[in-house]
């Protein structure tokens, strides 16, 4: 039997196993050696299980080249708190080299926390690393955790989260978080047209587990941009994405690892990607 996603939390099993996947690969993009066991047993049994899975571990490698890069930049610009929501199994307090006196915020789950700590076992992150649990649907414990990582020059960090929450939600993080002080904001944003394109079959999986209300591509940039946010940098995976795996990208198309479906192209000019907002 298939093994399903019964949770959002499912989706960071998932995501973590693609990771693995990819740094398994010799032209994969992203080097974790976290991730399998932050996947576990049940995360790489759901990735295996998808036959599109091959278009998943390559958008999850290109997001974790452009959202380390755009990482880099802010922490250049000064950043000393990361309030990472939705945090999942990232690993990148433990894989990427960071300032040994950077403050990074995990937020996410009570079960998750727990789950991610029991993995990662007696792994040293490579900065200060705090952990709260919330719900980030709760106007009060919202509060708490802007509340927490507000006084120095912070950065929000929403990494495949905005799809699954309510519009609402996403609307009052971007003024709540703008009013604590918040200097930038780095998330994804995915067009229906390049998930339907990427995902295949796994889409009705993750659509099932979104929150009622929840925005689609632009519309999450439009809520952003609404209350005050700036666009600063951004990458995009039809653009620069191809740009960067245009060699792999041939292998794949001619090996039949990856195939498109013509009944659902992205745009050519389609956004999706990342992108660094400033306050």
């Amino acid at each position: 039997m298939q093994p399903a996603i019964e949770h959002v939390s499912d989706t960071a099993l998932l995501v973590a196993a693609c990771r693995a996947r990819e740094t398994e690969r010799s032209d994969g993009f992203v080097r974790d050696p976290f991730a399998e066991r932050l996947a576990g047993e049940r995360g790489m049994a759901i990735a295996k299980s998808f036959p599109s899975i091959a278009w998943m571990e390559f958008g999850i490698g290109i997001r974790c080249v452009f959202m380390d890069e755009l990482l880099r930049l802010a922490l250049a610009d000064g950043v000393d708190t990361v309030l990472n929501l939705g945090a999942g199994l990232d690993s990148r307090p433990w894989r990427m080299d960071l300032p040994r006196d950077l403050r990074w915020i995990e937020v996410d789950f009570p079960d998750m926390l727990r789950y991610k700590a029991a993995a990662l076992g007696d792994a040293e992150p490579r900065c200060r690393l705090e952990r709260i649990s919330a719900d980030l649907n709760n106007a009060s414990e919202r509060a708490h955790i802007l509340q927490q990582a507000s006084g120095g020059k912070a950065l929000l960090i929403t990494e495949g989260l905005l799809m699954y929450l309510p519009g609402a939600t996403v609307e009052s993080l971007a003024d709540e978080a703008r009013s604590h002080g918040f200097a930038h904001w780095l998330l994804d944003i995915s067009s229906p047209a390049l998930m339907r394109q990427a995902h295949g079959q796994l889409l009705d999986s993750i659509n099932s587990v979104r929150n009622e209300g929840h925005l689609e591509g632009e519309q999450v940039a439009a809520a952003i941009e609404k209350h005050g946010w700036t666009e600063a940098q951004r990458r995009t995976y039809i653009t620069d994405g191809t740009r960067l795996a245009e060699a792999r990208i041939a292998r794949a198309r001619a090996s039949g690892e990856i195939k498109l479906n013509p009944n659902a192209p992205p745009p050519v000019d389609d956004g999706s990607g990342i992108r660094l907002y400033r306050a």
